[in-house]
Order: C-alpha cells, then structure tokens, then sequence
C-alpha cells in the first residue's frame, strides 16, 4: 500500500541483467543474481534484507520470527533509520527510529556496470515533508548511501544505517577502529563514557553511541572472515547487542539468537545531528567488504 491507503503499483522500469521483480517473505522485492553476489532489497522500507557476495556467506543477519509487510519494521538486514534516531534528541518521539523503514518506497533507478548493479528507491511523491533517496551498489563490495532532503521546514536530521551484521557469535568477535573515543551508553541513561584502549570485546547487553566516523573491522574468527565497515558522512558509530539480558522482552528475536549478530551503524544522531535548510540534503553511507 502507499502511504495514502491506496493500492501500491509495482515498477515499470526495465530491469537490468542479474535483477528480477519477485517476493521475499510474502511482500514484493528485488533479486540480485551476478557472478559477484545475490542479494535480496524489500520495497517496504528501501530494506536490503541480504546480501551474499560470491565465495562467502551472508553479511547480513535476518530474525527469523522478524514481521514482514505494510509499515512493519522488519528485524534485521539494513533497517533505514530517520528522520530521527530512538526516541529523538529530546526523546520525546513514540515511533522509534523514525518512519523511513515504515514507507513503501518506489524505484527510482536500476542499472548494470560491468558485473555490478546499483538501485536506487526513493520515497512517494506525496511524502511531503522530506524526500529520500536509498542507493545500494552490489559488486564485490556493497556500497549503501542514503540521502534525505529537507522539505519546506527545516530540519534537524538524525539518521541511521542499522545494519545487523551476521557472526559467528558475538561473544567472540573484536571490534577495531574505535578505541579511545568518546560515548554515551545507552545501558546507563546516556553516560559520557570513553572506549577501551583496546579492540572491543562484547561481555554483556550494548548500546553504545560512539564519537567516530572511522572505519571499522569486525574480526570473525569463527565465522573465518573479516568485515570492514566505510562509513561517510556520519558522526557517529552505535554498536548494539541485547544479550540475553534484554532479548526476552524482543518478540521478533528468539531468544537464543542474539548470539548470532551484531549492529556497528553508520550514524548521524544526537549532537551529532545535521541542521538542514529547507531544499538542503545530506548523504551518510556505507562501504563493506568481506575479507577471508
């Protein structure tokens, strides 16, 4: 459905070599299938729920007791973060996270480049308020940049890739690029905090809202792989886990799958907002590759 109730329409664009018009989990989506990867992006939310490039497993984990369909926001993959990130700055906001994920976004542009295909969906033309644009580039890398353009107000934007990262388990991985840097620990009502010296091991519920816009490696050792993480345009990096200790009040997590990811998201949020003019767009994105 479109945002105004009406019957959604699918595109009418022709679809490159390697993409098809298909559904995953019940609701309409894109299929990538090239020599370097598949990948599977949802209409619902501009959400990437996988990605697999060749020779490796997927980079992305999905819950499997995750809801799928009209304004659901979907556990897993790529969620879409904005206009605001949690409850917003003043964490006053009842819907978290923002709406991007809760809109059904219409496909813009779709094209081959050598053996990478590179989509981009954008939300209705009657969402007034802002417009975004999401572009996912599938190659031997996935490149995610999503940009958002103020409408006739200004805007004080917060936005998110919230990106679950498939592992091995998180009780064993090590987090790299963000040592020494200021935080505020969501487990502790926002606390000024500062990142160990040293990579970050995970020993318990996570929730940190890191100063950094560095890269980032996930090191995997049972999984056998490492993933590095590009960001651009961000100020921020949240690394988030439940643990067992908060994953039984999750309906759409079994509870004994929170092992078995964690979220490093490509950030703009609290004082590190963007401040937009009316008309004025800002992009934040994302690089990944996967490294045996």
């Amino acid at each position: 459905m479109n945002s105004d109730g009406t019957a959604a329409s699918l595109p009418t664009l022709e679809l490159p070599e390697g993409v098809t018009l298909g559904t995953a989990h019940g609701v309409d989506a894109l299929r990538v299938d090239t020599p370097a990867g598949t990948a599977e992006l949802l209409f619902d939310g501009a959400h990437l729920i996988s990605w697999i490039p060749t020779g490796h497993s997927d980079l992305l984990w999905l819950s499997p007791d995750s809801a799928f369909g009209e304004r659901e926001a979907v556990r897993g993959g790529i969620p879409l973060v904005g206009p605001w990130f949690g409850p917003g700055r003043d964490l006053a906001m009842e819907v978290k996270h923002g709406w991007l994920r809760n809109l059904r976004w219409d496909l813009a542009a779709a094209e081959r480049e050598g053996e990478e295909v590179v989509l981009t969906l954008s939300t209705p033309e009657d969402v007034k308020s802002l417009t975004a644009t999401a572009r996912f580039r599938f190659g031997a890398e996935l490149s995610v940049d999503l940009t958002i353009t103020a409408g006739p107000r200004s805007l004080e934007l917060e936005a998110a890739l919230h990106t679950y990262l498939a592992v091995g388990d998180v009780r064993e991985i090590e987090i790299r690029g963000l040592e020494g840097a200021d935080l505020l620990d969501n487990t502790r009502g926002l606390e000024p905090d500062v990142m160990p010296e040293q990579p970050l091991r995970l020993a318990g519920s996570t929730d940190r809202v890191v100063a950094s816009s560095a890269e980032v490696t996930l090191v995997d050792e049972r999984h056998g792989r490492r993933i590095v993480s590009t960001p651009r345009g961000t100020s921020k990096t949240v690394v988030w886990n439940p643990w067992d200790e908060l994953v039984t009040a999750m309906a759409d997590i079994p509870d004994a799958a929170w092992p078995e990811f964690v979220c490093i998201e490509p950030a703009v949020a609290k004082d590190g907002f963007v401040a937009l003019a009316p008309g004025e767009s800002h992009t934040i994105g994302v690089t990944y590759r996967l490294e045996a």
